[in-house]
């Protein structure tokens, strides 16, 4: 007997035999849910005995849930996020998800903060008094964004903190409603590209020092610096912070389903490549950075054999 799994926007033949794994990513506007449909055929064409499908979600609090449910077997979430899940703070403070263990690492987000050029905001303590975008209520833009302002010595007591997405960020900042704002995406981003083609605007630093001291208080997130020239005006590099999102799985899960979703990946990142542009900065050594939480034990041995990790 067959039937038909929708992976993600293809039809693949699953034999009734096969064991079914859902894949919790995100909105299907964003790059997650490409992402996980992305897996799901990889799994499918290169995991014996296994039937994945990517599905739409709320993102990383809804999709460790699930995991810890059992509803997904895997899922992607923000670090921040898994961290607060495995620890039992936040939104976890009453229930600790101790279950969840990471698979691997995808690719790096970066935090941006940006004004409009020849204002008064120069660095990020200039955002003191000054009305902010943070990201949407909740999201881990949101988080880090408190996260990074307490490291500048400032809580929403400081700011006019104002709760928008990316898109509606930019276009507050480009209408002058917002004197800054804070997002975190890839780079380049379609969204600040427009932005800088049709505003002068700056960037404000994250400096390597504050950067590395971040990292060692929190290891999910890590120095980076986007090039100069990476948007219209931007004429030198841009010191900020990154994450990793994560693949996140249940502890239960065989050691050797983690093992051969990972060398399925892994052997075949091609087909991922293929996909969208973003994915080609998925690594191996990328699959081992900023993971806040313990490694599945088929995880810590694919990377072992790959030298990665001791």
């Amino acid at each position: 007997m067959m039937c038909l799994i929708l992976t993600a926007g293809l039809t693949i033949p699953a034999d009734a035999a096969d064991e079914r794994l859902a894949i919790g990513t995100a909105s299907t506007g964003g790059t997650w849910y490409p992402l996980g449909g992305g897996v799901a055929n990889m799994i499918n064409a290169h995991v014996k005995g296994y039937y994945a499908a990517a599905h739409p979600a709320g993102a990383s609090l809804e999709n460790i849930r699930a995991i810890s449910k059992k509803q997904d077997a895997l899922a992607l979430s923000m670090p921040d996020t898994a961290f607060q899940a495995f620890n039992g703070t936040e939104a976890f403070a009453k229930k600790p998800v101790k279950e969840l263990r990471g698979l691997m690492s995808t690719y790096p987000i970066d935090i941006q903060f940006f004004a409009l050029a020849g204002g008064k905001i120069k660095t990020i303590a200039d955002l003191k008094g000054k009305k902010v975008a943070v990201g949407a209520p909740g999201s881990g833009t949101e988080a880090m964004a408190r996260y990074v302002l307490n490291v500048f010595n400032m809580t929403y007591d400081d700011i006019d903190e104002q709760f928008l997405s990316a898109t509606e960020t930019t276009e507050a900042l480009k209408d002058g409603n917002i004197d800054a704002g804070i997002v975190t995406l890839g780079t380049p981003a379609p969204a600040l590209i427009d932005l800088a083609t049709q505003r002068d605007i700056i960037f404000l630093d994250i400096t390597p020092d504050i950067a590395e001291k971040i990292n060692k208080e929190f290891p999910a997130y890590f120095p980076t610096t986007v090039p100069a020239g990476t948007y219209k005006g931007q004429d030198k590099p841009h010191h900020t912070l990154s994450w990793m999102g994560i693949f996140v799985v249940h502890q239960d899960m065989s050691e050797k389903l983690a093992y051969d979703i990972l060398k399925a990946v892994f052997d075949h990142k091609d087909e991922l490549d293929k996909i969208h542009a973003q994915f080609k900065t998925i690594s191996l050594e990328n699959a081992v950075k900023g993971m806040p939480i313990p490694f599945h034990p088929g995880a810590q041995k694919f990377f072992k054999e790959k030298g990665l990790i001791q």
